[in-house]
């Protein structure tokens, strides 16, 4: 079982950067990285606040930790470097190794591709500027499926400014030419409303080869005695070129082929009480297809059309990218992303 956990850390001063380099490196050490790897953690945190700070008058670090409920499986650690400060006009020349405009102590960004085992970057004058850094206790860096054939993830689950805990919960089962994808959006906050989209996601678990409309139909029976949610299951089948959609409630999905987009059907209801008809639709998969999921706390705009570029940059890089730009600061925030390896 795929377990994460993500926190968000607001950097606007010099004070954040040491709870921030604290946190990364404790969570780089609980997944399992050595001593060094955790101080490689340390130093680009580091480098990101300052570059925050220094070009940006501030923004927001996200770190988040994937891997399996298994003490001798692969873990990731995940570094995202939010703002919407100038950008960068020339991203080529910052990301070479000891360029730094600022004589912060990892001297530029190409530090954070040297100290990293994998990073990705994307910048926009009128935006701002996204980075990413990831250590792995695998080799090669980039998650997947162990097969090297499944489709990569990315993600942001933040709970609502001032809860402890995010109402929203996702899940992913993947195999060789397969990949279904569940997002639910308990009602409300807190820890009710998490109860309610975790056992959306533990019955994905129990269920991974069931139908989209099958399983949202288990959901919805299995969601009866609690809060109740909003769900949306994708199912995407690369050797038919097809994805299989089922969704109640507000949790949207769109399909992407560069930055056109088909934006996804559900109906409406609320998983464990009141559901419509639950339907199935579908849709053709381009070869060069992109997943993209949300709960409501992005609004209802979220989407890539104005990012030139974006959709070819890694899996969670985008995903933070659309949490900066249409998070709605209000609500529990996900955005799932999943894309060909």
């Amino acid at each position: 079982m795929t377990v994460t956990e993500s926190i968000r850390i607001a950097v606007q001063e010099r004070s954040q950067t040491a709870e921030a380099r604290r946190m990364a490196r404790a969570m780089a050490e609980n997944i399992g990285l050595d001593e060094t790897q955790a101080e490689q953690v340390a130093i680009v945190v580091t480098e990101a606040c300052t570059n925050l700070l220094k070009h940006a008058s501030g923004g927001e670090i996200l770190l988040r930790t994937t891997g399996e409920d298994n003490p001798k499986a692969a873990a990731d650690l995940e570094v995202l470097a939010l703002d919407h400060g100038p950008g960068m006009a020339n991203l080529n020349q910052c990301l070479r190794d000891g360029y730094s405009t600022g004589g912060s102590p990892g001297q530029g960004l190409g530090a954070i591709v040297r100290l990293s085992t994998a990073s990705d970057f994307y910048s926009d004058t009128t935006r701002g500027t996204a980075l990413l850094a990831r250590w792995s206790t695998t080799a090669s860096g980039a998650p997947g499926h162990p097969n090297g054939t499944a489709m990569r993830m990315g993600a942001v689950n933040l709970p609502k400014p001032g809860q402890e805990v995010c109402g929203d919960s996702w899940g992913v089962e993947q195999s060789k030419s397969k990949c279904v994808v569940l997002v639910a959006d308990g009602l409300g906050h807190g820890l009710e409303a998490k109860a309610a989209s975790t056992e959306a996601v533990r019955v994905l678990r129990s269920n991974p080869d069931l139908e989209p409309g099958a399983l949202l139909e288990r959901v919805h029976q299995a969601l009866r005695s609690s809060r109740g949610a909003a769900v949306s299951v994708a199912r995407i089948d690369r050797g038919k070129a097809t994805v299989t959609f089922a969704g109640v409630g507000n949790v949207s999905a769109q399909i992407y082929s560069g930055a056109r987009a088909q934006h996804l059907v559900s109906v409406n209801g609320t998983a464990g009480h009141q559901v419509q008809r639950i339907r199935e639709f579908s849709y053709a998969w381009p070869e060069d297809g992109m997943l993209v999921m949300h709960s409501d706390g992005l609004g209802t705009h979220t989407g890539l059309e104005k990012h030139p570029g974006l959709a070819l940059r890694d899996a969670t890089l985008i995903a933070g990218v659309l949490y900066r730009d249409f998070s709605r600061h209000n609500d529990d925030a996900t955005v799932v992303v999943a894309k060909a390896a």
